[in-house]
């Protein structure tokens, strides 16, 4: 009988174990010492959930999103807008102005040309499809202590008087150099244009002092030689020189690219004297270019707008609904309300040493040719500490917020096929007790689909930065009907798994 309990102890705790993650602190080590004095139970509960409305979500992201598409299971359209700010070196530097070789035909130093790339390494829908974007130059900056949001309007910063950036440019994303060269989006800015003797006949470029200028990257130019301090950082450049731009989808359906970097270009010539190796000294005229970037260093933040009102949130929680959604970008979340009270009852005393769900994957019936992906990863959390998270950039703790990973396949112990398995909620549900009475919604978490970036220490993955999934994906996850003591357990639609240990008195 002793042997019996032992391995009957033994076995769930291994469950219990392998459904752990590495913030399970101390499971089991003072159990060893006594097995035949614990207890360890398990138990089952049924969870509801029910879909609810993202809205607008915190958007500032190292990717912008450029397009409008249709969404294949709503009919809704989605609209994507970017605005980016240009990075520049600490002490970036031009060529001497004597050096300067691009020139008007009276003297003025002029850039060759200013070009703007939008780099994409992704993108969703069909890339024959013709699209139209807008380039507007911002007047003001958006400031790196501000929280922009999905549906921040970035046209309000916009340059509306004479002479400003607004270029329109129509493309495809279709390129047959795909897999050789970087694919991307050229906007090039306009030049003057000029009269038959050389002199600007229409100035391309206005500043906000309304200073005339040859092109974009002329201005950029002679604010540097005006002032060298206009570059000597990021904060400078962004504040005296380029606030940024804002790129808007204007026209076209049926693509959206993720654009992972933007760089401006400035195009000029420069001469030098070039010493030949018999000593003779030379002029030498030569073709150099002038970068700045849009990375993750500078605000990124897209806009996501189109017609989600024909999402219905009520007639997808009827009585008659089988699922739930997640869905992005700004679209659906999955809202659990986790049964604290019941868990609790009857194990005041108790240890909860783990506690497990998986939220198992409805899959389509039909086959669209452009539907959205599924959600690789999502973010469990209270429903409350939603908005702090993105805007603190914080990391998921394993205490009160946790990760999953979509697994079509069973590959891991305690991992669900289909499914997004979230091994060991239990600090969460400990948690949730404490708040009991303290919070308005003490016991129900969202399910948020976000995208993740690792970077290599010491030759381990480690996780650095959790944002918001704005790409198109969605998927379809049981729901459940929270339904107290079901006659079978078996029948539990959304299940929660909690193992208990408790030490009996001699």
């Amino acid at each position: 009988m002793k042997i019996s309990r032992i391995i009957f102890t033994l076995a769930i705790l291994s469950t219990c174990l392998f459904a752990c993650d590495d913030n399970t602190d101390g499971i089991g080590s003072s159990i060893i010492d006594n097995l035949d004095n614990v207890d360890v139970t398990c138990d089952t509960f049924s969870v509801a959930s029910k879909t609810v409305e993202a809205g607008p979500v915190y958007s500032r992201s190292s990717t912008g999103y450029l397009g409008k598409v249709k969404d294949p299971e709503t009919n809704a359209y989605i609209k994507g807008d970017f605005t980016t700010q240009f990075y520049t070196l600490e002490g970036t530097q031009l060529p001497d102005k004597e050096s300067i070789a691009s020139k008007l035909k009276n003297g003025e130093i002029i850039a060759d040309s200013c070009v703007i790339y939008l780099y994409y390494d992704n993108y969703f829908g069909d890339s024959l499809s013709t699209m139209k974007v807008k380039a507007m130059e911002l007047k003001k900056p958006m400031e790196e202590k501000g929280k922009y949001y999905s549906d921040f309007d970035p046209e309000t910063l916009c340059r509306t008087d004479k002479g400003a950036v607004n270029v329109n440019k129509t493309y495809t994303l279709y390129d047959l150099a795909a897999d050789t060269v970087a694919k991307k989006i050229k906007i090039k800015l306009p030049n003057s244009t000029l009269d038959n003797e050389g002199n600007i006949k229409k100035y391309a470029y206005y500043d906000q002092n309304q200073k005339p200028y040859y092109n974009y990257g002329s201005y950029l130019m002679h604010k540097f030689y005006e002032n060298k301090d206009n570059y000597k950082n990021t904060y400078a450049f962004i504040h005296k020189v380029c606030p940024g731009f804002y790129f808007k989808s204007t026209d076209g359906l049926g693509s959206m690219a993720y654009i992972n970097m933007s760089q401006m270009l400035v195009y000029y010539k420069y001469k030098y004297e070039k010493t030949a190796d018999d000593g003779t000294k030379k002029d030498t005229t030569v073709n150099v270019v002038t970068t700045f970037a849009g990375t993750e260093e500078v605000i990124q933040s897209s806009k996501i707008s189109g017609n989600n009102g024909k999402i219905n949130i009520e007639e997808i929680n009827d009585d008659s609904s089988i699922y739930t959604y997640e869905k992005s970008p700004a679209g659906l979340y999955t809202e659990l309300e986790i049964p604290v009270d019941e868990i609790f009852q009857n194990h005041e005393n108790d240890t909860i040493n783990s506690a497990s769900i998986a939220l198992s994957k409805v899959n389509n019936n039909s086959y669209e040719k452009y539907g959205f992906g599924v959600p690789s990863t999502l973010l469990l959390l209270p429903k409350d500490t939603l908005k702090s998270f993105f805007e603190e950039g914080k990391l998921p703790d394993n205490k009160i917020s946790y990760l999953a990973t979509y697994s079509s396949t069973s590959s891991t112990v305690g991992t669900a096929t289909n499914a997004y398995t979230f091994h060991n909620i239990a600090d969460l549900i400990k948690y949730m007790r404490s708040q009991r009475g303290k919070r308005e919604d003490w016991n129900k978490v969202y399910v948020v689909p976000v995208s993740t970036t690792y970077e290599t220490v010491n030759t381990r993955q480690q996780l650095v930065k959790v944002e918001n999934d704005m790409s198109l994906t969605s998927t379809r996850i049981v729901r459940g009907d929270g339904k107290k003591d079901p006659d079978n357990k078996k029948d539990i639609k959304l299940k929660l798994t909690v193992i208990y240990s408790k030490f009996q008195k001699k």
